[in-house]
């Protein structure tokens, strides 16, 4: 009788257990959503024209999965044991790499030598090639730029038993195709290369130091030469990154952010988001010409160099990177940096949110 009391109480406290993520929810409301998560789908049983919506029960599974209560707590517990017991990340978007380095997972397969084939890489440069044509048929000056995956500049960190093979990465094959084809492009791999300091230890993103180094080389080529990667930076805060959010929503573990202590003189009436807006528009009262920038997330610490040297900027993160989107901008200079993860969204025709 008392064992079987006990099996009850057990499966009693189970389904209880397994009721507080989702019961939670009609209590304390949704959990708040995780680093670099895009909002899900509000369920609903009918769609905006009044017709029952078939993908409900797809939307409320995503739903729940995404803003169940206690989420952040369990997330971070996950994590914890994951990382503590297994050696290994809890979240498949996230790589563990030595020295507390963490890298972004969707980076491996470029890092390891398998991406793009040869005929996407050259579509690719002639795509790149057709965009600097057409902004140099409107009398404005084109750049590219790619934005190295961290594991591209950093591979030390990375666990052994992912086999690099930079020499066969995506950006090391098309660096080629772009120089046959006459584009103008700004190899930031080597500048980087080597300097740990540059890119976050806990983020996917380089720091205001690397992305200053990476502003003067952008600057340098289109003629103008402003030296920010001299500094000096200071101390301005405690950064949590994007990746460490991933793991631990709920973790207190930071690391030095910097800024560039001269500070700037651009006005921006459009940057609520603090460089993460779709358009922000600048001016500089004491410098001269136009810029257009296509950039991604990695133009948020890279935008306030740009800006500064420009008497107006516009900096746009439309995943548009057709020859079109490219026409009528009536700028001085045209910039399109991407990151090395995304080159894939340059290929003709193809748009993927980034």
């Amino acid at each position: 009788m008392m064992k079987r009391s006990l099996s009850v109480l057990f499966i009693g406290v189970f389904f209880l257990l397994c009721l507080i993520p989702s019961v939670g929810m009609l209590i304390a409301g949704p959990s708040p959503l995780l680093a670099n998560e895009s909002a899900p789908r509000t369920p609903a049983l009918l769609d905006r024209d009044g017709n029952v919506n078939p993908a409900v029960l797809a939307d409320t599974t995503d739903y729940i999965g995404t803003r169940f209560a206690l989420r952040p707590l369990l997330v971070s517990a996950r994590s914890f044991l994951y990382e503590r017991l297994l050696q290994t990340s809890a979240e498949e978007q996230v790589t563990l790499g030595e020295d507390g380095e963490l890298y972004y997972s969707s980076t491996l397969d470029d890092y390891c030598g398998i991406g793009l084939s040869d005929d996407e890489l050259r579509r690719i440069a002639a795509h790149l090639a057709d965009v600097q044509a057409q902004v140099e048929q409107e009398g404005g000056q084109f750049l590219f730029a790619v934005a190295p995956n961290k594991n591209a500049v950093i591979p030390e960190r990375m666990p052994a038993r992912f086999p690099a093979g930079r020499e066969s990465s995506n950006y090391a094959r098309l660096l080629p195709l772009l120089q046959e084809a006459g584009v103008n492009c700004v190899d930031l791999h080597p500048l980087l290369s080597g300097q740990p300091e540059l890119y976050y230890r806990t983020d996917s993103h380089w720091t205001p130091e690397g992305a200053a180094l990476a502003a003067d080389a952008l600057l340098a080529a289109l003629g103008r030469d402003t030296g920010f990667a001299a500094g000096p930076f200071s101390e301005a805060g405690r950064h949590i990154g994007d990746l460490y959010q991933m793991l631990y929503p709920l973790g207190k573990g930071r690391e030095a952010e910097t800024v560039y202590s001269p500070g700037f003189t651009y006005e921006t009436a459009s940057d609520p988001r603090g460089g993460n807006a779709i358009t922000i528009r600048t001016s500089s009262r004491d410098r001269s010409g136009s810029l257009y920038c296509r950039r991604d997330s990695f133009g948020i610490a890279l935008y306030p160099y740009l800006a500064e040297a420009f008497g107006t900027a516009e900096f746009s993160r439309s995943t548009d990177y057709s020859v079109e989107a490219f026409s009528g901008l009536g700028a001085d200079a045209v910039i399109l940096e991407i990151v090395e993860r995304n080159l894939p969204l340059l290929l003709p025709d193809e748009e993927v949110s980034a």
